[in-house]
């Protein structure tokens, strides 16, 4: 394997987070989840390659480089999701309000426990 074709595949998957994270930043779905998944195919590639290849040789300093940088933007990318989520829910919020109380609330008469009917009034004494 050449270290050229490595270097084409490390070149999309940079390539590929760059969507997703543009996706994330854009709030497109589709995008995102599309874009989510042709990067991690292009990982699993890229680690396969990887596997394959003798440790060191020409380029390889480079390459380091090169996906320790990627590796440290998935943080970034994995908190724009988190805020993209936070965004979502504040607006979920704001078109369906939660209910003050719960449909079927526990104190209604139908489809509680059993109750005590009444009392004993007198004790009996021996």
């Amino acid at each position: 394997m050449s270290h050229s074709l490595v270097d084409h595949q490390l070149d999309l998957l940079e390539q590929q987070f760059k969507e997703v994270f543009v996706a994330v930043a854009e709030g497109d779905i589709a995008s995102l989840q599309s874009g989510s998944a042709t990067l991690q195919q292009l990982a699993v590639q890229f680690v396969q390659m990887m596997d394959s290849m003798e440790p060191g040789g020409p380029g390889a300093a480079s390459r380091v480089l090169r996906v320790k940088a990627l590796a440290q933007g998935f943080p970034a990318l994995r908190e724009s999701l988190l805020r993209q989520s936070a965004y979502v829910e504040q607006a979920l919020q704001l078109v369906v309000p939660t209910a003050p109380k719960a449909t079927y609330a526990d104190h209604s008469r139908y489809g509680s426990g059993a109750r005590q009917a009444g009392a004993f009034t007198t004790v009996l004494s021996a």
